[in-house]
């Protein structure tokens, strides 16, 4: 994937696909200390030692209707922070959900850059637009925090994030234009 943010959508796509009713998204890059670092949390399904294995690999899948194998984005995002100078590591527990963490050198040459963060929260919310979404990033002192609950909240009873309203208000919290 060309930006960190598709990596954090993807991720965020399987936590909803698992379940979760909330996704935590933390970002935070250190460029003094040549760090940047992505922690997702869900409470979706979760998974046990032998599916995190499985997801880690390149060609896998839990779907068995699947003829084909391919490429999950948990792979993707760990084989680019090794190649940056990181790593990645998913801690979950069936029932609990799931927490992935990835670090990198922040100034590493093939580190892809963050993208835009704000298109992909508001995909997560109007593709679930039932599910909290929270995100805080961190940059040099400067920290960014949405958090999809507050937005339904602002709304009101019977408003959903993918009515025109919604979306509006989604985007205002975002910082991003109409």
């Amino acid at each position: 994937m060309d930006e960190i943010a598709l990596h954090v959508l993807d991720i965020g796509m399987n936590a909803v696909a698992a379940g979760a009713r909330r996704v935590v998204v933390t970002i935070v890059e250190d460029v003094e200390k040549d760090r940047l670092e992505i922690r997702v949390v869900d409470d979706g399904k979760g998974m046990d030692p032998e599916q995190v294995r499985d997801v880690l690999e390149r060609f896998s899948s839990d779907k068995a209707e699947r003829k084909r194998p391919i490429a999950l984005g948990l792979a993707l995002l760990r084989q680019t922070a090794e190649r940056c100078g990181g790593g990645l590591r998913i801690t979950s527990m069936p029932g609990r959900g799931t927490q992935v963490d990835a670090w990198m050198r922040h100034r590493d040459y093939d580190r892809p850059p963050l993208g835009n963060l704000a298109d992909t929260l508001f995909a997560l919310c109007l593709g679930a637009p039932e599910v909290d979404v929270q995100c805080t990033h961190q940059k040099n002192g400067t920290v960014f925090h949405f958090d999809s609950a507050q937005v339904r909240q602002a709304l009101g009873p019977g408003v959903s994030l993918q009515s025109p309203e919604g979306v509006r208000a989604v985007r205002r919290a975002l910082g991003s234009r109409e």
